[in-house]
């Protein structure tokens, strides 16, 4: 059994060289029927039939197998993938066929065996070429068969692909031949006008953009895929723009990376959404930098089951720290994300992770942690963060945002550690909440430490909002909308600077390289967005129209917010750094000393009533004017 087995093995691995041999023989029986038109006994000028060339060719069968198994070996025919040949190959088989031709008719003439004759050659190549092409092109040519009968497809929704470059003809290979997507492609839309007119698997590049509008009324286009993922973000963002403007079905294709396959294509294509609209240029770090300042280190992250803490956590662990330490007060996140690390890590990560549940406000247990695994480095995103409910509970506020932190900085200076990195947000400029007054203090006491009384680079970095992040306006929005509406909007002219989350954590630990001991970084959040704007949007990628299907309403000014945010004091001074997206503000000095009477005042007054808690902050904090009147 194992014989019979072994044997059917020996002939799958050497199927595709007998194929190509039975082939050659084939081409020449083939090729001597083509000289004597198909006639076995016309003779030719020597006297010779057809009959009798085939005699011969017979008799040389060894030889010619011989001669065909050498070449093909030489030019590895039989390492090709059946049906997934490229041109490469079809060059190598041209070649291999006529080099073949050439060596038998050079035997045959030296008169070692009987000649064939001499037209037989050139037509038995030509033949074997179109016999070993079809063996390794097939495949394409079904899909081609495909492509063409499924444009007549009635189910199928007339579609346009936006980018006719590699990203485009990959994606138009996979749509128009796996059936799971229900679309008949009608062509192509490029920015480079000299494709205009020439023409992808058939289908036909049918202008630039500026005819997007044109060509989607003219073929009743209802779905538009965008596929150039090489472009700047900026661009890739006007051109989604305008094809959101045509109210068209929108997909992307979002990376050209791992997209030779078509689970690859299935992975980096998804539905128009907020993100792409507002989509900013790639952020460039400076990798090497960051390897050296991250790995092999002891590294805690504070607050890591939350939106920013976890992006850390991620980005942090792809530069192999030695100690990963996960804190959080979250019992259920910082499980959930510990398995997560536990599903994605790779045998040959050395990082090993420790998830602890800590409260800041513990001094104790901080002590404890500091002294057991000795960090490095110190990044703290732990804080309560949500301005209404901070407004309603100023106590939970301080004792969280400000003693927490204050235990976390104290402890951190005591056992030696290099780098601690706070989150800061644009809430603390000029703060007009709860929230914003306790991440500005934090900025103070970082500004008091002079650095050269101790081994810890302090360092805080500031920005504004980030997309998605729990509790956010956007994942707001998006219920809002499933539940039908309405959206409910605080004023309409509020504005807000927003950036994807893993954009601004990158940004985070770039910054965290600079530091020298108590600066401020600010990030560059772009351009701010109009909070009415986004709901429009988000009600028309939902496929609503806004104050039609789906209503927004003003709800009125929430106690602490303001119209816009500010990313930095009017008395800062704001410097560049290596990054063109991180900026350095002029560290404030402000005294230890009256930084300590603040803390003991906030103490005092943290159990008390709520005004007296404002009013120490507004002592302690001397930007912070209080806005606390409800639906201005």
């Amino acid at each position: 059994m194992k014989s019979v087995y072994g044997l059917i093995n020996q002939l799958k691995r050497n199927g595709g060289i007998i194929a190509d041999l039975a082939s050659v023989l084939v081409a020449y029986f083939f090729s001597i029927l083509v000289r004597f038109d198909f006639s076995l006994y016309q003779k030719d000028s020597l006297g010779f039939t057809a009959e009798r060339y085939l005699q011969l060719l017979v008799q040389q069968i060894w030889i010619i197998t011989l001669v065909y198994f050498i070449v093909f070996k030489i030019f590895k025919l039989d390492k090709t993938i059946r049906g997934l040949a490229s041109v490469y190959e079809a060059t190598r088989i041209i070649i291999a066929a006529i080099l073949g031709a050439i060596i038998y008719f050079l035997i045959s003439y030296t008169g070692l065996i009987p000649r064939l004759r001499f037209g037989i050659y050139p037509i038995q190549a030509l033949l074997l070429i179109m016999f070993l092409e079809f063996i390794r092109f097939y495949k394409q040519m079904t899909q081609l068969v495909t492509v063409k009968s499924k444009t007549g497809n009635s189910d199928d929704i007339n579609t346009i692909i936006i980018g006719a470059g590699a990203a485009g003809s990959l994606l138009f290979k996979e749509v128009s031949t796996n059936h799971i997507y229900k679309n008949r492609i009608l062509g192509f839309i490029d920015d480079d006008p000299t494709k205009t007119g020439k023409s992808i698997g058939g289908v036909q590049v049918m202008g630039t953009m500026d005819k997007l509008d044109e060509l989607v009324s003219k073929l009743e286009i209802q779905q538009i895929y965008v596929a150039m993922p090489s472009v700047t973000l900026q661009v890739q963002k006007a051109i989604m723009q305008q094809c959101y403007n045509t109210g068209c079905k929108i997909k992307v294709l979002s990376s050209t990376q791992d997209m030779m396959s078509s689970s690859g294509i299935k992975n980096n294509l998804h539905d128009l959404n907020i993100e792409d609209l507002l989509g900013r240029n790639a952020i460039t770090l400076d990798n090497s930098a960051l390897h050296e300042f991250i790995h092999d280190q002891v590294v805690m992250i504070t607050g890591s089951a939350g939106s920013i803490g976890s992006e850390l956590a991620r980005q942090v662990y792809a530069y192999e720290p030695k100690i990963l330490i996960l804190i959080d007060i979250n019992e259920n996140g910082i499980y959930d994300q510990h398995q997560d690390f536990l599903m994605k890590k790779s045998p040959d990560h050395k990082t090993k992770l420790v998830p602890l549940i800590v409260n800041m406000r513990e001094r104790s247990e901080l002590e404890h942690l500091f002294a057991k695994f000795q960090p490095s480095l110190v990044f703290h995103a732990a804080a309560h963060k949500h301005v209404p409910t901070l407004e309603d509970m100023p106590s939970e506020a301080v004792k969280n945002n400000i003693f927490g932190s204050v235990n976390l900085i104290e402890v951190a200076k005591k056992h030696h550690v290099k780098r601690f990195v706070t989150i800061s947000t644009d809430k603390a400029v000029n703060p007009t909440n709860v929230m914003g007054a306790t991440k500005r203090f934090i900025e103070q006491i970082i500004q008091s430490i002079d650095p050269s009384s101790c081994e810890t680079k302090f360092m805080a970095v500031r920005f504004g909002n980030v997309l998605g992040s729990n509790g956010s306006i956007i994942p707001l929005f998006k219920r809002q909308i499933e539940a039908g509406g309405p959206l409910t909007l605080t004023h309409k002219d509020v504005i807000r600077y927003f950036m994807t989350i893993p954009e601004a954590v990158s940004l985070v630990l770039q910054a965290a390289v600079y530091a020298k001991g108590g600066e401020i970084f600010v990030l560059d959040m772009g351009k701010p967005v109009k909070i009415l704007d986004l709901a429009k949007n988000l009600i028309k990628l939902a496929g609503y129209e806004p104050y039609v299907d789906i209503d927004i309403k003003e709800v009125g000014l929430r106690q602490g917010e303001k119209l816009y945010e500010e990313l930095h004091l009017s008395k800062e001074e704001v410097s560049f750094t290596p990054n063109q997206l991180i900026f350095l503000t002029r560290p404030i000095a402000f005294d230890p000393k009256t930084i300590e009477e603040d803390l003991e005042l906030l103490s005092n007054v943290a159990d008390l009533d709520d005004e007296s808690i404002i009013q120490a902050l507004v002592k302690a904090v001397p930007t912070y004017q209080p806005n606390r009147t409800k639906n201005v």
